[in-house]
Parts: C-alpha cells; sequence; structure tokens
C-alpha cells in the first residue's frame, strides 16, 4: 500500500483525508444545519449571516482545494512510479480519472458556493440544490476512493542495471 513506501506517503494521505473531511463536513453542516436554521432569522440578518460565512468560508474551501490537488496528485504519482496494477484492477485508471473529474466539479462547486462573483450569486439562489447535489458528489468520491484505495497495488520490480544485465548472460552460461 502507499503508506509502506514512506512517512511522506502517509503524511500526504492524512492531509487528503483531513482536507476532504473539512470540505465534506462543512458542506454537510451548511446544508443540514445552517440553511435550516436561519428560517428564524429576518431576511437582512440572514444576509448579513451568509456574508459573513461565505468570507471565511472562500478562504478553508481555498486551502483544502490545495491540500487536496497537492496530496491527490503527489500520491497518484507516487502510485503510478512505484507499484503496478494487476491485470485483474484493469479498472484502476479509468475510475481514478472519473474521481479526479468528480472532484474538479466540487472544487468548481464549492468556489462558486462560497464566491462573490456574478455566477456564485446566481448559483447561491438555490443554495439548497446546489449543496445537495455537491455533498452527493463528494459522497460519490470517497466511495471511489475506498474502492480505489482498496486495489492491491504491488510493486514494481527495481529496475537492473547495465552491470547486473552484462553478467546476466556469463551466470546463465556458468551453470
Amino acid at each position: 500500500m502507499l503508506a509502506q513506501h514512506s512517512f511522506l506517503c502517509l503524511l500526504f494521505r492524512w492531509f487528503n483525508i483531513l482536507a476532504s473531511v473539512v470540505v465534506v463536513g462543512g458542506m454537510a453542516f451548511a446544508r443540514f444545519v445552517v440553511l435550516a436554521s436561519q428560517s428564524v432569522l429576518p431576511v437582512e440578518r440572514r444576509e448579513a449571516l451568509h456574508t459573513a460565512m461565505r468570507a471565511r468560508l472562500s478562504n478553508i474551501v481555498a486551502a483544502a482545494i490545495g491540500f487536496l490537488l497537492i496530496s491527490g496528485l503527489y500520491s497518484i504519482a507516487v502510485i503510478e512510479a512505484k507499484t503496478t496494477a494487476s491485470a485483474t484492477y484493469w479498472w484502476y485508471r479509468p475510475l481514478f480519472m472519473l474521481k479526479f473529474g468528480l472532484a474538479l466539479v466540487i472544487f468548481a462547486l464549492a468556489s462558486l458556493l462560497s464566491g462573490k462573483t456574478a455566477a456564485a450569486q446566481k448559483l447561491r439562489q438555490d443554495t439548497a440544490r446546489w449543496l445537495s447535489q455537491t455533498l452527493v458528489l463528494a459522497v460519490a468520491v470517497v466511495c471511489i476512493s475506498d474502492v480505489l484505495w482498496s486495489a492491491e497495488n504491488t510493486p514494481k520490480p527495481p529496475k537492473a542495471s547495465a552491470t547486473s544485465q552484462a553478467s546476466a548472460p556469463n551466470a546463465a552460461a556458468e551453470r
């Protein structure tokens, strides 16, 4: 497994998991607690609350996206460099690409939901719907991640050096 390769791989995996928890947990809190509770506030206080939350949330979303991209790309680079998926795992790369594509959609939606642009404002007109859809995508990414993590990737054999390759025919001839 990836964590067996080095402490750095494990550290990047932890960053990836923690950033995912922050993003998914934050979206779930916003969808099921904040939106459900805001009806007790007058409209002007609701808008003030949303403005204050977006100011904080946009920084958290940006940091989490950065951690997810860096740690995820590092992890897949290590997996590609140090392991080889067996023939029974022909689906590994296509499934990873699906996960990566869904993650990009989640990043875009999370950025828009916490952003200040006109497109963000238009999306926030139906915040509950977009948060719910983003959460469904996030759950799918988490499930895909687990399937990918459970796939057995066997270590690549060490590359033979030029001297060991040259001596190999001689060793066979001596037998």
